[in-house]
This record gives C-alpha cells, structure tokens and sequence, in this order.
C-alpha cells in the first residue's frame, strides 16, 4: 500500500520513474535479522527476514506498475570480497560461500533462487552497487579482518563490476561509495579509475553517485562524520564545501565526459595504495565503535 500511494505521488510530478523499493536488502537483513544492531534487533534469522524483504519488494513492484507503467526498477545491493586466513586456508570454501552471498537477493528478486517468492527477470532493470573500503575481509569477519587494497587477496572493483555483469546481464551503476575525513578525493579518484577500467572492458556502467553529499551525524553515537561534499549549515543556511573533494569531483567529471564522448581513451591511472590501506583501518575501527554501542534489548 505504501509503494502504491507514494508512485500515485510521484506520478503526478515525474512521466518517468526510477524506483528503489527496498534498499540494501542482503545488508538489512544481516543488520536487523541476523546481528542484532537494526530494527527488528533479532538475531540468527537473517535468512528469514532477507525472504520477507524480497516478497514485499515483489508485491511493492506490481502495486507500483499497476499505478505507473514506465517506471524502471534498479535494485541495489552491497558488494563484497571475503578471503581466507593465510593462517587458515582450509576455511577458503567457507570464505567463498559467504562471498557468494552477496548475489542471494538479486537471484531471489530473478527467480533464479527460491522461485515460491515470485521473482522473474522484469523485477530488475538496473543493477545497483554499493562499495566502502570495508567491503572486503578476511573470513570469518570481525575487528582486524579488514582487507586493504595493497593485499594480493583485495579484489579489483573493476574484476567485480565485471562479475555482476557477466552473471545478470543488467546494466549497472555504482549507487553508493565513499570515505572520510582527508581520504575522500583518492578514494573517488580510486573508485573512478575502476568504473573507467571496467567500462573499456564493456560493462555497461551508467553512474557513479557519491554517498554521502552532506556530512550527517552517526548513526548511532552522533559524532561528526566528515564524508561529504557539503559541512553541516550554519545558522544561516551556508555550508562550507570540502574543497579538495569539490575540485576531483569536477576533474572526474572532465575525465568522463572526455571518455564518453570519444576525445579520450583510457588511460589506467592505478595510483599508490598506501592512503586507503591507512583509511581502511579507520573506517574498521570507526564501524566496530559504533557499533559496539549498548543495543536495545533482544527479543526472547
């Protein structure tokens, strides 16, 4: 009901639609159902709720179309790298199925997967990934596992880019990436260079959107996070832009329009990795703070 009356809103200012029903679902699922930090704070039913997730995503899809025929579905989903412990390579299988779960949603959503939930191929048009520097780990997780772009065992975000593509067929973009604090313009620098890498290899990407566009409180202990483009506003409305970011935003955007239009090739501009492999270790530790926060109480 509520994806029904919100396209009837949305129709009557927009003639086409991109619509998101559920974002994130394979991360909500693990966040609410599985660890324990989202609503509904359970635990060890991750599985359960990513289903629910997927069947109110199929019914939010056919409300949708029965209110607006030209709308166009991406759904958007973390993507991830986990590799075994050098200490522990008997555990690779393990490692491998926990990075195979990353696709679970978008098969179900196919009906590759679990096909009782009413998934087919119209439920996706456009593919959507979400990628930090703390997408990769060492399995089985957990504080220390982060893998940073210098490992030989980091994969390339190009290498998944290509992966998704060639396992769904879909056009992607990247609907979700960044950093903080001074890290921000190489990341995008970073995360730029990849998406060019794998366009000249003809993935078909259509965008990359930056996330954060604002600097937001935390989520859970409301500190001051320096992530985006745009400070909080002062009492006058101003806010004061990152200019660093601002200016290889604007220098990134040069680069694309050249490619796109064919007065450039590409040219891999692979840079040193030392930068990210110090913010990765940030980025873990600011995560593990944050959530190890007094959480609510867990249901019986």
């Amino acid at each position: 009901n509520f994806a029904r009356v919100t396209t009837e809103l949305l129709s009557d200012n927009f003639d086409t639609l991109l619509l998101c029903p559920i974002n994130e679902i394979s991360f909500f699922s693990w966040a609410g159902g599985e660890g324990g930090i989202f609503n509904p704070f359970a635990q060890k039913r991750g599985d359960e709720m990513k289903r629910q997730l997927v069947r109110a995503t199929i019914e939010a899809i056919t409300a949708i179309r029965e209110v607006h025929s030209a709308v166009r579905f991406c759904q958007i989903e973390p993507i991830i790298n986990v590799a075994a412990s050098e200490l522990r390579p008997n555990e690779w299988r393990a490692a491998q199925v926990q990075r195979e779960s990353q696709f679970e949603t978008w098969d179900m959503l196919l009906g590759r997967a679990a096909p009782e939930l009413g998934g087919s191929d119209s439920s996706i048009d456009l593919i959507g990934v979400n990628y930090y520097i703390h997408n990769q780990w060492i399995y089985p997780g957990g504080h220390g596992s982060v893998l940073v772009p210098s490992d030989p065992r980091y994969r390339h975000v190009r290498d998944m880019l290509q992966e998704i593509h060639a396992r769904y067929g879909k056009p992607l973009f990247v609907a979700e990436t960044g950093i903080e604090d001074e890290t921000r313009p190489a990341w995008l620098r970073y995360m730029c260079n990849e998406v060019y890498a794998a366009l000249a290899a003809n993935v078909p990407i259509e965008g990359l959107c930056l996330y954060p566009i604002l600097n937001h409180p935390g989520w859970e202990d409301d500190r001051h996070c320096f992530n985006g483009l745009f400070d909080y506003a002062n009492d006058e409305g101003e806010r004061k832009v990152f200019e660093p970011l601002g200016q290889e935003l604007f220098r990134q955007q040069e680069i694309a329009a050249a490619l796109r239009s064919g007065r450039e090739r590409f040219v891999d501009r692979s840079t040193d990795t030392s930068a990210l492999d110090w913010a990765a270790h940030v980025m873990e530790d600011l995560t593990d703070a944050s959530r190890s926060t007094d959480l609510p109480p867990q249901p019986s």
